[in-house]
C-alpha cells in the first residue's frame, strides 16, 4: 500500500501499486504501477488482470486490475505495507505491455498536446 498520487496533484489516496523498476534502479526510489479493483467489462490495451492465481501465494482479497499507464515513482520509505509477491509471467506481462506502451509508434499517436520528446520546464 503506497500513497498514490491524484495526477492532478491535488492530493493522493492510499492504494495497492505494483513495482516495475528493475533490481538495482535505485537505493532509494521504486517505479510502480496503479492496482485497482474497479474492473471495466473490457480490459484496454493499458490495463492487466490480477487475480488470486497471479500472487506467489495465490491469495488476493479482490480480482483488480493494473494500470499500466498510471505510473510514478516513489520513494521506497513511503511503502506503507506489502502484500505479497506476484508470479513471474504476471510481472511479464505488465512489463510487454509498458515496453508497447513507450514505442514510438504508440509514443506519436497520444492524445497528448504535447509532441512526444518535448521537455516542460
Amino acid at each position: 500500500m503506497v500513497p498514490f498520487p491524484f495526477t492532478d496533484l491535488s492530493g493522493r489516496k492510499r492504494r495497492p501499486a505494483l513495482v516495475v523498476s528493475p533490481e538495482g534502479f535505485s537505493a532509494e526510489d521504486l517505479i510502480l504501477c496503479a492496482i485497482i479493483s474497479q474492473i471495466p467489462e473490457k480490459l484496454s490495451k493499458r490495463e492487466v488482470l490480477l487475480e488470486a492465481k497471479d500472487m506467489a501465494n495465490e491469495r488476493l482479497p479482490k480480482r483488480s486490475m493494473v494500470k499500466v499507464g498510471k505510473l510514478f515513482t516513489m520513494h521506497r520509505l513511503l511503502v506503507a505495507a506489502r502484500f505479497g509477491a506476484r508470479k513471474e509471467e504476471k510481472l511479464l506481462e505488465v512489463l510487454d505491455q509498458l515496453r508497447t506502451l513507450f514505442t514510438a509508434q504508440e509514443a506519436t499517436h497520444s492524445l497528448s498536446l504535447d509532441t512526444p520528446g518535448d521537455i516542460d520546464i
